[in-house]
């Protein structure tokens, strides 16, 4: 009788969790775990707690149930149940930018799962959005082109709209903005004709990647310039979040308020949003979102010019963040503020302390192109992978990428043979 009402519970929790009553659905689950006596039944149930977690952005709940499914799964001696557990570790991990840690336990996700499974794909995924907060980009780009394979191999279009996602992310990292913002097209377009044709089972997973494609789409577009296109797509994802109690999209499309708002001078309104969104994603303990507002306040008080000591103060915690995280790529954008910082206090010497530094975080992050030695990221500009994975300014290599479509080239730095493929580094020229 009594595992009866625990089952009975758990399909509550469920009704609940349909109807986008998260904290509800959570309580409903927390109260039925003690009480199961099925292994199985338990180690589902801790999957929806890890799911509706996530959603609500309580990312440390979501590594503890995660680590609760291992000791299940080992307990089994399920490989299926392994394989899924150790995805659950590694989004966790990845979500509180312990990169290495997802690294990890991706590897020990696609290790017990069959080949070209889909958790392949997901797991390579993890560790490609995780190689992104650790600056290798070249294994970003492998991951990446795995996973698109897999996606077409499984016909999973979400897991195709999250490949063209990141790879957008790459490109806005290096801030070649108009690459980013075709794939991000790409991806939301994507997006929205699966939910278009969306079974009701998978209804309330493609509206999600609808929102987060709207919401990165919006962050493009502001960079390329197109404010009215950007508020309208981030206004768009902000209602939809806010309908369901998507905390992590609400306090990232604050994120990106505050950024249009920058662009557009309106400094005042940009600084309530920042620290709206610091604190969000603080309590979420998002570290590589809020690292990201940061900066971006830091950028705000400094156009208002009369609040240098803060921006100095909250910059100082951008960068211990930064470190914390091993992202170089943060770091050296820390350090290029703090040379604004210094240049306007007419301070030069440490200044240019500070941009040295910054330089040689850039090519420790394996960032500087091999043909001019310059950096890639630092300043907007065009940028091209070859299909050995490995990144150049585009003007550098014109002459490989004229020639690569129908005779073999040789990666400047690498010496392997690369030619046009079909895979989405390919896509980097159209």
């Amino acid at each position: 009788m009594g595992q009866r009402m625990t089952r009975r519970q758990v399909a509550e929790g469920l009704e609940l969790y349909a109807e986008k009553d998260y904290d509800a659905a959570i309580k409903k689950w927390t109260t039925a775990l003690p009480k199961m006596k099925d292994s199985r039944l338990r180690f589902s149930t801790l999957g929806y707690l890890a799911l509706a977690s996530r959603d609500r952005g309580r990312n440390k709940d979501y590594l503890v149930h995660a680590v609760q499914q291992i000791d299940i799964a080992h307990e089994l001696e399920d490989n299926v149940l392994r394989a899924q557990a150790y995805l659950n570790l590694s989004r966790a991990n990845e979500m509180l930018a312990d990169y290495f840690k997802a690294v990890s336990y991706s590897r020990s996700a696609m290790q017990y799962s069959p080949t070209g499974d889909s958790i392949q794909g997901y797991a390579l995924l993890v560790s490609a959005d995780s190689y992104i907060g650790l600056c290798n980009f070249p294994k970003v780009l492998e991951c990446l082109d795995k996973a698109l394979s897999i996606s077409h191999e499984c016909e999973d279009y979400l897991m195709e709209v999250q490949v063209l996602g990141t790879t957008a992310k790459v490109f806005l990292a290096l801030k070649d903005f108009p690459k980013a913002l075709a794939f991000q097209r790409r991806a939301h377009e994507l997006a929205l004709s699966n939910a278009a044709y969306a079974s009701e089972q998978n209804a309330d997973n493609s509206s999600k990647f609808v929102r987060l494609t709207k919401l990165k789409l919006a962050t493009s577009l502001r960079l390329m310039g197109d404010y009215p296109g950007a508020t309208k797509c981030i206004e768009d994802a902000m209602r939809a979040a806010s309908s369901i109690g998507d905390r992590p999209v609400q306090a990232k499309c604050l994120v990106c308020v505050g950024d249009i708002q920058r662009s557009q001078n309106n400094n005042e309104v940009a600084c309530k949003k920042y620290e709206a969104a610091i604190q969000m994603l603080q309590d979420m303990n998002d570290r590589y979102s809020s690292t990201l507002a940061m900066l971006g306040l830091v950028k705000t008080l400094l156009a208002l010019g009369t609040h240098t000591q803060m921006a100095s103060e909250i910059l100082a915690t951008a960068l211990s963040t930064s470190i914390s995280m091993g992202n170089k790529l943060m770091q050296a954008r820390c350090h290029l503020l703090n040379e604004r910082i210094l240049i306007s206090e007419n301070q030069l010497e440490d200044a240019r302390h500070a941009f040295n530094i910054a330089h040689r975080l850039y090519q420790d992050a394996d960032l500087l192109c091999k043909i001019c030695e310059k950096p890639m990221g630092m300043q907007p500009d065009q940028i091209q992978a070859l299909t050995c994975a490995h990144i150049f300014h585009e003007k550098c290599i014109l002459d490989i990428l004229e020639k690569w479509t129908y005779q073999a080239q040789y990666c400047p730095k690498c010496g392997k043979s690369v030619l046009y493929s079909a895979s989405y580094i390919a896509l980097c020229c159209s």
